[in-house]
């Protein structure tokens, strides 16, 4: 019972950072008509707390590598420093990667590694046989990995998260994952 008042606390502390993000963010571009408000800041820590909550964001969804400290915007997934280089790799139009504590945040980008997750990309790329398998050498189930960025399952799933966090943001106060699912 305490675990799950704490996550709800959690939730709304998270809450409350992502409608000051917002908030802020609706000023300035008030104040500024010409141009779209892009507020960046830090990633909120009571988003950090919910996102290290999420089921297998506490490994690579790569490589398995504990404690990741990088993302990628583009699939809400976390990972290693090794894997992120592997993700800047791919160019900006497959994955943006940002580190969770050196760089800085719009409200979108924290709302899209809420709303994703590794074992939620893992289970979607298992579901289009895109998994790294037993069957197959180490050196093959890496080129597996590398390269199911860049299929039109990922540029399925990149949208449609990219569609999801934009009806998050219209609908306002973020009430957490399960509100959405």
């Amino acid at each position: 019972m305490t675990e799950l008042y704490s996550q709800k606390q959690i939730l709304n502390a998270a809450s409350s950072e992502l409608e000051r993000m917002q908030t802020a963010c609706c000023r300035r571009e008030t104040e500024s008509k010409r141009m779209k408000c892009y507020r960046h800041t830090k990633f909120p820590a009571a988003c950090m707390n919910l996102l290290y909550a999420i089921p297998g964001n506490r490994r690579c969804v790569d490589c398995g590598a504990s404690n990741p400290q990088w993302a990628s915007l583009s699939f809400g997934v976390l990972l290693c420093i090794n894997c992120s280089g592997h993700h800047r790799h791919l160019g900006v139009n497959v994955s943006k990667v940002r580190s969770i504590t050196m760089d800085t945040w719009t409200n979108s980008d924290v709302l899209a590694m809420l709303e994703g997750g590794n074992v939620q990309l893992n289970e979607f790329y298992s579901r289009h046989a895109l998994s790294p398998s037993s069957s197959l050498s180490e050196e093959d189930n890496r080129c597996v990995i590398k390269n199911r960025y860049r299929t039109n399952a990922a540029k399925f799933y990149r949208k449609n998260l990219a569609h999801h966090v934009l009806r998050i943001e219209k609908e306002g106060k973020y009430k957490g994952r399960e509100a959405y699912r």
